[in-house]
C-alpha cells in the first residue's frame, strides 16, 4: 500500500500531459491573493512610494500640486513573477477623496493600475466638468517615464446632479481590458469602459496615482483595494 501511494504521488508531480508545465506559482498566487488593504493616509505615508511634494494631516493626505500628469503615488499589490499573463484577475479600487477642495477649486484625479510600463484607470472630474463630461472616464497611457504619456481619454453619460460625492469605485479586469467606474450620482452612475492596453501580469501589479493639471490640490481621505482571481 505504501509503495502505492508513493508511486501515485510521483505521478500526479511529474506525469503532466505533453506541453503543460508544473505552475511553481500556486503556492504563492494563493498566499498573496486574495489582496484587501485599507489605506489611511498614515499608511499611504508610510508604505507607498509619493514623488511629489505632500502633506499628512489627520484626515487626509494632501498632495499639493505637481507637474501635469505626474505620478503621484505608487504601491506594489502584487510582486513580478506571480501572476501569469492569462490570470483572470479582478481589481476593485474605492477611493474618497476631500469635498471641501473639489467644490473649491480645480481637482480631476487619475487613478487605476499599471504593470510599470502601462496604465489603465479612470480620471474622476471635480463638479465643475459636470455640465459638458462625465463624472469618471477611461485613462490609459505609457508610464515608463512617470508621466502619463501618450494617452488616451474615454467619455461616458452625462449626469444631472451637480454634487461632488468625492467617492468613487473602480473596477479593472486587465486580461479582458474591461474597467467600470461607480458614483453616487443620479442614485447610481456607471461608466463603462474597453481598454486598448493589454497589462503584462507578470511584471507585478501596481496601484498608480497622477495629476492632471500643475494647478490643482489633492486631498485622499482613503484608498481601498480588493484583487481576486475571478
Amino acid at each position: 500500500m505504501l509503495v502505492l501511494v508513493v508511486l501515485l504521488v510521483l505521478l500526479g508531480t511529474t506525469c503532466l500531459p505533453d506541453g503543460v508545465e508544473a505552475n511553481n506559482n500556486v503556492q504563492e498566487v494563493h498566499t498573496i491573493l486574495p489582496y484587501h488593504q485599507l489605506m489611511t493616509p498614515k499608511w499611504i505615508h508610510d508604505h507607498a512610494i509619493l514623488t511629489t511634494p505632500h502633506a499628512l494631516h489627520s484626515q487626509y493626505i494632501e498632495f499639493p500640486s505637481g507637474v501635469q500628469f505626474e505620478r503621484m503615488l505608487r504601491q506594489q499589490l502584487v510582486p513580478p513573477n506571480v501572476l501569469s499573463s492569462t490570470d483572470s484577475v479582478a481589481i476593485t479600487i474605492t477611493i474618497a477623496m476631500d469635498t471641501q477642495v473639489a467644490n473649491g477649486a480645480d481637482h480631476d484625479l487619475q487613478i487605476g493600475i499599471s504593470d510599470k510600463a502601462s496604465f489603465v484607470g479612470f480620471l474622476a472630474h471635480d463638479k465643475d466638468n459636470y455640465l459638458s463630461i462625465s463624472p469618471c472616464i477611461l485613462r490609459e497611457a505609457d508610464i515608463s517615464t512617470g508621466i502619463l504619456q501618450n494617452g488616451a481619454g474615454g467619455s461616458g453619460p452625462l449626469v444631472i446632479s451637480r454634487c461632488y460625492s468625492g467617492e468613487i469605485r473602480i473596477q479593472i479586469k486587465p486580461t479582458e481590458k474591461w474597467g467600470s467606474c461607480h458614483t453616487e450620482h443620479d442614485e447610481g452612475y456607471t461608466n463603462i469602459a474597453n481598454y486598448r492596453r493589454l497589462l503584462d501580469l507578470t511584471k507585478g501589479l501596481y496601484l498608480e496615482m497622477y495629476c492632471h493639471s500643475p494647478l490643482e490640490k489633492y486631498r485622499i481621505k482613503y484608498i481601498v483595494v480588493d484583487i481576486n482571481l475571478d
